[in-house]
């Protein structure tokens, strides 16, 4: 199985936006995928629930809010499955712990701007503690990737940033742009992929996904039909 944890203590950067389309892509490429929202909002959870019957993502599990959450708890909600994408809460604890020792990559997205790069001192200090328990089950340290998220890519403000990420550690050279695409696919249960395929949202939540996981896992052969609630 191989996870992927959406982390930022900071609110607002776009975290449910990324769980929800790169799980919709992992389960687009035969993945059997579960979503899992960690965020006590469920804004997930919303998502998953606005579905309707017929959707290409029909199969594409997501699971309730944890607060039990850890990595032994993982294994048991992600039981059979290739890909585990985890929504991560705004806030250090127990739960973001746990998705950083448990996650395969952590993806911290930023958006342009000052309180957001501040923000990422706090993330990766998490990150930081997390590896430290990583060490002790023989796990090496989390790979973080920055992403770039609603931004206007060619702005003075949005180089700042990448730079600035930059001097933090590894940034996605995927841009996710701020697009009316991404509410209007959420609000109906749907992703960019399946909404808009042909149009640009599409094309770079996909290249982001590759980014993220070039190699695809191989499949469990355990994809399950329905609404896809756990």
């Amino acid at each position: 199985m191989y996870v992927i944890a959406i982390l930022s203590l900071k609110g607002g950067v776009g975290k449910t936006t990324l769980a929800t389309n790169l799980a919709a892509a992992a389960h687009l490429r035969g993945q059997s995928t579960i979503l899992v929202d960690l965020d006590r909002q469920g804004s997930s959870l919303d998502w998953g629930s606005a579905r309707t019957e017929g959707s290409k993502l029909a199969g594409l599990a997501v699971s309730k809010h944890d607060r039990a959450f850890s990595r032994a708890r993982l294994l048991e909600l992600a039981a059979g499955r290739d890909v585990a994408v985890l929504d991560g809460p705004p806030w250090t604890g127990d739960q973001s712990s746990a998705a950083a020792v448990a996650a395969d990559v952590v993806v911290i997205p930023v958006t342009p701007g000052p309180f957001d790069l501040w923000a990422t001192h706090e993330t990766l200090a998490e990150l930081d503690r997390a590896d430290a328990i990583r060490e002790q089950f023989g796990r090496g340290p989390v790979r973080r990737l920055f992403v770039s998220n609603r931004c206007a890519p060619r702005t003075v403000l949005a180089r700042s940033a990448r730079e600035a990420m930059a001097a933090r550690g590894e940034v996605a050279e995927t841009v996710i742009c701020h697009r009316v695409a991404y509410p209007e696919a959420a609000a109906i249960g749907e992703s960019v992929l399946t909404t808009q395929p042909k149009g640009p949202a599409a094309a770079e939540m996909g290249k982001l996904f590759k980014e993220i996981m070039p190699t695809a896992p191989a499949t469990s052969g355990s994809r399950k039909k329905g609404r896809g609630q756990a």
